[in-house]
């Protein structure tokens, strides 16, 4: 079955869900029923939210809401709250959904003259200013027809016009709709004879290659706006205001700026072709600077040349900056290296003063080379004595801590030995206490059911004896167990002293360790220079020689 396509209709509308709350989805309304989306792009991808079943529908009425214009389907299942953004579009939703209710109403579009085909391919030859989106929402309106064809339907994937009178008389519930449809007529009429009036304007341009180019900018123009017109609504909203919006920053600013290009274009040919304000006989209005469209082209021209202006001093103020700073940091960097620079010479300096001087010394003072090389090699064996000392040290320490490691083991034998020796003796008082346990409920028992007759085999003062001889065992028991605690606690006590002893003699041994090698590195850095000092002090003698 094909559907009908006038019944085809697409928009934005917000859905009153089950915990009510408005939720704004994307409708779609085909043969099969009411779907709705996410977005447009859902729609692409078939990624349902929901469907309204049609077939079942019994009632579509408009429906008081808070929000906006409300509206409510009632199918036999359940009744549905919608809401449009304008009282236009809701009305056409009602009664394209009543069309669906009563499909024979529906208009056939093989029966439509053969100028529906020319107005529907002469849709991308529409001027701009009617097809503008609403500043309300982002539903794109209907497009205004030529004055060619004013009997011929209004309609696109978006919104659809109102339906035409019926020959018979309306309902007295839509006469506020018809007053409605009558309002937006005049405001479609106003929108048509200024596209009348571009048309003309543009019929009267010539023909040839001036014609062929007008074709062409037409097209280039429809082409661009129904790009625009396909962005989805979370890119629409998103979008700033076109004076605000840094120049190259994105495809919808280029696009704009094609437009504006385009129009402009358009305008100075119809200046330079009109002549002295002359805009066609019989048409209303005109389109020269003083008409809506020159003054809202003026507008978006100044607010361009704002906007570029606002970026050109931003770029130059921020180059401005860059410079400062780049100045800035390149005399910094050269202050810093010729600091640098200046404490180099001054350490050479300095270290070339001391060779000198010592030099100087070692010439003047009179000493040879054998006493400089006696001097260094006492200097030598000194440093090897106290070397061998600190290994000597170093020796010890390491014995001292490997025999506090022994000690340290011997101790956590004992000591778990003593854990050992602790359990067992706790399993012995428990037996003893169960035992003793045992015995006291078989004394009470006897002395409970067996009556007289145990009486006569035991005396009191026995079963008393016995009593104090098992609470002697008791109490012994219970110092045996004391004793075992304080012994207990009292290896305790040396396990942590020993683990802090040996912690501070690893500590003393790693600081030694470390000292000893610092100054073994001293040493031998020391050496090095004197063996150097010895080297050049037999230099200087043998030149002294010479």
């Amino acid at each position: 079955m094909t559907p009908d396509l006038l019944n085809f209709k697409k928009g934005w509308m917000s859905k009153l869900d089950d915990s009510g709350e408005w939720k704004k989805h994307w409708f779609v309304l085909t043969d099969a029923g009411l779907k709705y989306y996410r977005d447009s792009s859902a729609e692409e991808k078939d990624d349902l939210d929901g469907e309204i079943d049609l077939k079942s529908c019994v009632k579509v009425c408009e429906f008081d809401v808070e929000k906006n214009y409300g509206f409510q389907v009632q199918t036999q299942e359940a009744a549905h709250t919608l809401s449009a953004m304008t009282a236009g579009i809701r009305r056409n939703w009602i009664e394209v959904l009543k069309k669906c209710i009563r499909p024979s109403s529906s208009p056939d579009l093989t029966q439509l003259p053969d100028g529906s085909s020319d107005k529907e391919n002469s849709h991308s030859r529409f001027p701009l200013s009617s097809r503008r989106p609403s500043s309300r929402h982002v539903d794109v309106q209907p497009e205004i027809p030529t004055p060619a064809s004013p009997a011929h339907r209004r309609f696109d994937y978006v919104e659809l016009s109102p339906v035409p009178a019926l020959s018979s008389p309306l309902p007295a519930s839509q006469r506020e709709a018809a007053e409605g449809q009558g309002r937006e007529h005049s405001q479609w009429q106003e929108e048509r004879n200024t596209s009348s009036q571009w048309e003309a304007v543009l019929s009267r341009k010539g023909t040839g290659g001036g014609s062929n180019q007008r074709l062409r900018t037409e097209d280039e123009i429809e082409r661009k706006w129904a790009e625009f017109e396909r962005l989805p609504l979370k890119e629409m909203s998103a979008l700033p205001p076109m004076g605000l919006r840094p120049s190259g920053q994105s495809a919808n600013e280029a696009l704009q700026r094609e437009v504006v290009a385009s129009l402009r274009q358009q305008l100075e040919q119809l200046r330079g072709g009109g002549g002295g304000g002359r805009w066609g006989g019989g048409v209303r209005g005109g389109c020269g600077p003083e008409a809506p469209c020159g003054r809202s082209l003026a507008a978006m021209e100044r607010a361009h040349r704002q906007a570029l202006d606002e970026l050109q001093r931003q770029h130059d103020r921020q180059t401005k900056e860059l410079e400062m700073e780049r100045d800035r940091l390149l005399l910094e960097e050269t202050e810093d290296t010729a600091r640098v620079m200046e404490a180099l010479k001054k350490k050479h300096k300095d270290e070339l003063e001391r060779e000198v001087e010592r030099v100087k010394r070692l010439s003047s003072g009179g000493l040879d080379s054998q006493t400089v090389r006696a001097h260094q090699q006492a200097e030598t064996q000194a440093l090897q004595r106290e070397l061998a000392g600190l290994s000597e040290r170093y020796s010890q320490k390491c014995l001292e801590l490997n025999r506090a490691e022994q000690n340290n083991a011997e101790r956590e034998r004992e000591i778990s030995r003593k854990e050992r020796d602790m359990e067992q003796l706790r399993k012995e008082n428990q037996d003893i206490k169960a035992r003793l346990t045992e015995e006291m409920s078989r004394t009470q028992s006897n002395n409970t059911y067996q009556g007289s007759e145990h009486n006569k085999d035991r005396t009191p003062c026995e079963l008393e004896v016995l009593l104090r001889v098992k609470e002697n065992e008791i109490e012994y028991l219970h110092k045996e167990i004391g004793c075992l605690r304080n012994e207990l606690q009292f290896l305790n006590t040396e396990n942590r002293l020993a683990c802090e002893r040996y912690t501070q003699i690893h500590e003393e041994l790693s600081g030694m360790k470390g000292r000893s090698e610092r100054e073994i590195q001293s040493l031998k850095e020391h050496l090095k220079l004197a063996m150097a000092a010895l080297q050049e002090g037999q230099k200087l003698g043998n030149s002294l020689d010479h």
